[in-house]
């Protein structure tokens, strides 16, 4: 096993900047996932990282290897593609088997190993179908094991649960997330869906247009966003964006937004007197708007305000409100237990901690640091 190093990694195409001066390094056993927009340059990143991209610029160390001139094969790294890339003329045990045999590896070794593969994705008594007879999680399932019979350095994961239709995602991703615990194997993964994101990876790199706007573990993207695009891509329903001003008056700091205003907490209201008078951009998250008559958040003059139901959506345990006060619109997600009714008022309450400006002229958040969720922050999901 071994960690990645980028340094500065530049790949232009013409006068197309794909990715621009990136500089990552991937602790040795991580799970990191990149993740953004179709086109900012994260699938280009991982090409690079393997070897079938040539970099214009920077440097890719995998260990203590500089290996930008290392051919592909000489790299010690296992890539799993969006489209599987099984040979259909072939078994999925000879699919497995390939990259061995091109080796000269003993039979017997190669053997042991495709069972062992096997075995650990469930797929035993599958080594005699050919990819034609495959459901397309079998097919996902033979191409993870072609990756973990040649006992890599690193895993690269471009998009592999694309092709998977809603429930096989969550089921394979949740086999992809007990396969690396139990491997240790360093892993990229690539992926445009941030709950893929957010469920699997020990550290996020969100991109866009080729530069990386954060690297943090999802929950320190999700409660401490460094800007509004991180912001709105990292969470599901999206943040809620608003244009306001922050103005100082009755002792405190106030949020002022075209149809409501909030008082901001002390943890937050010191840092947000530097923005005093200037635009900014309130971020509300939809999980942190309640229904007054059963939130256990404490309603105060400073954080409550009426809004009018537009359409209901349950979702089960929870439910997704959309919401209007005045010409401002709003997306909440609450328990389904509220009284919430279409076409009708409701008291809302807002966990000011959920609250986050940014500045209007150049989107960085005003907040330095995230308040109240230290505890989340120090930890990641899987380890």
């Amino acid at each position: 096993m071994a960690g990645v190093r980028l340094s500065s990694l530049t790949k232009k195409f013409g006068e197309v900047v794909a990715v621009d001066s990136v500089s990552l390094d991937i602790i040795d056993g991580e799970f990191l996932v990149l993740v953004g927009p179709s086109g900012c340059g994260k699938t280009t990143a991982l090409r690079m990282v393997a070897g079938l991209e040539e970099p214009t610029g920077g440097e890719i160390w995998i260990g203590d290897r500089l290996v930008n001139d290392v051919s592909p094969k000489d790299r010690n790294i296992a890539m799993v593609f969006q489209n599987y890339a099984l040979y259909p003329h072939m078994t999925a045990y000879d699919n497995m088997a390939f990259a061995l045999r091109l080796r000269k590896m003993p039979k017997a070794d190669i053997d042991k190993r495709v069972h062992d593969a096997a075995k650990m994705l469930g797929i035993e008594a599958l080594l005699k179908r050919r990819p034609k007879e495959l459901s397309g999680g079998q097919r996902q399932r033979v191409a993870v094991g072609r990756a973990i019979v040649r006992e890599p350095a690193v895993f690269l994961m471009d998009e592999p649960l694309s092709n998977l239709d809603a429930k096989m995602r969550v089921e394979t991703r949740a086999e992809l997330i007990k396969l690396h615990r139990r491997l240790g194997i360093t892993t990229i993964y690539v992926t445009h869906d941030q709950v893929e994101a957010m469920t699997m990876g020990d550290r996020i790199a969100v991109m866009k247009d080729g530069l990386v706007q954060q690297l943090d573990t999802p929950l320190g993207l999700f409660y401490n966003p460094s800007s509004m695009f991180v912001a709105g891509f990292i969470g599901s329903p999206p943040m809620n964006f608003a244009e306001a001003t922050t103005v100082l008056r009755d002792g405190g700091v106030y949020v002022e937004a075209r149809d409501f205003s909030l008082r901001l907490p002390p943890t937050k209201a010191a840092q947000a007197e530097a923005v005093a008078g200037k635009p900014v951009v309130l971020g509300l998250r939809p999980e942190g708007i309640h229904d007054r008559a059963i939130t256990t958040v404490d309603a105060t003059d400073g954080n409550t305000f009426q809004a009018t139901v537009d359409v209901l959506e349950p979702m089960g345990a929870d439910s997704v409100l959309y919401l209007s006060v005045g010409e401002t619109h709003l997306v909440a997600s609450m328990d389904s237990v509220t009284k919430a009714r279409e076409g009708k008022p409701l008291d809302l309450v807002i966990d000011l901690e959920r609250l986050y400006l940014f500045d209007a002229a150049t989107e960085q958040s005003v907040f330095t640091a995230a308040t109240g969720h230290e505890d989340l922050l120090a930890s990641t999901p899987h380890g």
